[in-house]
């Protein structure tokens, strides 16, 4: 197995002026349209790759693998609920070890669920070949 830490290092840092850049990652913003209100709750917001270390990773693992706990954490379920959850995953082809996951949250008011949608964005393709250089062989 061969790995150019080198390249490797390079790919991160660009990775980083994307991330700098976007202002990734966000915070959560009410992004529902008015007519839904009585209804709805509809909230979205950029996440970084769980493996990048950079700020918010925590919270994007935790979105993906306890989702209640992350709505709650962000103070988007009050403690003490618990809707039924549903999540889908756009691009889940795509690994999300190296870049930006954007994440919908639509919380119905009655009866009381939650789905989120998860859309993985995809290394530019020019990143995508500085990563296959860096881990040819590996």
């Amino acid at each position: 197995m061969s790995v150019d830490e080198e390249l490797l290092d390079e790919l991160n840092r660009r990775i980083a002026e994307i991330y700098e850049s976007r202002g990734i990652p966000t915070q959560w913003d009410d992004v529902t349209p008015e007519p839904m209100r009585p209804a709805f709750s509809v909230h979205f917001r950029a996440l970084p790759s769980p493996q990048s270390g950079y700020p918010g990773w925590d919270e994007a693992e935790l979105l993906i693998h306890d989702p209640l706990t992350a709505l709650r954490n962000a103070g988007l379920i009050p403690d003490g609920e618990t809707p039924d959850i549903s999540t889908f995953v756009v691009n889940h082809q795509h690994t999300l070890n190296r870049m930006v996951m954007y994440a919908t949250v639509t919380i119905s008011n009655n009866p009381h669920t939650v789905g989120i949608t998860i859309v993985k964005e995809p290394l530019p393709a020019e990143l995508q070949e500085l990563l296959d250089g860096a881990t040819q062989g590996a």
